[in-house]
């Protein structure tokens, strides 16, 4: 099983459990974070966007509530498209959403792509991955166009090993960490037992040093901007992050 099986299974199971004052509280930070974003790269209501990982369509919601009706947003989990379209009904919108890979986007170029918390743009278990990742994002892009996304930091994101099992309505379940220091890299990995049979779900991301990252993004024709610990004003990258936001743009060829 590769990452996406990962995700399909655990982003429902995810939402599912998610309370209707969590869910008010996420749109609100869902804000909070265009703000910060859109500040900082200066996009204006008639500009082309691809959202990857749109989950339950907060930020897609929160795009069209300011006047964004040019943005793509896609996901590989239909339960959770199906929850995006009720919540844009709810909230009066018209969204535009996509079961699909964003690897297998072949729109026109896009001014902007977002891809903020499903950490899919970058972070495969290989460099070459990530590096034929970052290129066909960059080919979807408008020159000058922006390219956001987060990635796991290294080496403080990097957890201890671990593993815990649970009795759960499906049977046993057993979870594992997985560092790699050698490697840079960690595994998720979820076995379940359940009437004698034996099913597992891994999600193994790479980490990077931001030197290295800024490498990959140039090699794709990707420049880097800023890089931030959050999507907050006050918390520009430094030693101790756990994490990154990536602002890159598109070489402009004219």
């Amino acid at each position: 099983m590769n990452n996406n099986d990962w995700y399909r299974y655990f982003a429902p199971r995810q939402f599912a459990t998610l309370s209707s004052e969590r869910q008010q509280a996420d749109y609100a930070a869902a804000q909070y974070d265009l703000d910060f974003v859109l500040g900082q790269i200066g996009l204006e209501p008639n500009a082309s966007i691809l959202e990857i990982g749109c989950g339950w369509g907060r930020h897609s919601v929160a795009l069209a509530e300011r006047g964004f009706e040019h943005v793509v947003s896609i996901d590989i989990a239909p339960e959770l498209l199906q929850a995006a379209q009720a919540f844009a009904l709810q909230r009066g919108q018209t969204c535009q959403f996509r079961q699909q890979d964003f690897i297998e986007i072949n729109d026109q170029p896009f001014d902007a792509i977002f891809s903020l918390y499903d950490r899919s743009c970058c972070g495969y278990p290989s460099e070459a991955a990530d590096a034929q990742s970052l290129q066909h994002l960059a080919n979807l892009l408008q020159p000058n166009g922006w390219l956001i996304f987060g990635i796991n930091d290294w080496p403080f994101a990097l957890p201890e090993a671990s593993q815990r099992w649970a009795e759960t309505e499906q049977g046993l379940e057993l979870y594992e960490v997985i560092p790699n220091r050698s490697a840079m890299t960690c595994t998720d990995r979820l076995t379940m037992l359940n009437a004698g049979q034996r099913t597992s779900y891994e999600l193994t991301r790479r980490h990077y040093y931001l030197p290295e990252l800024q490498r990959l993004l140039g090699n794709a024709g990707l420049r880097l901007v800023s890089a931030w610990h959050r999507l907050d004003q006050n918390r520009a990258y430094g030693d101790g992050s756990n994490g990154l936001f990536i602002f890159a743009q598109r070489a402009n060829n004219g």
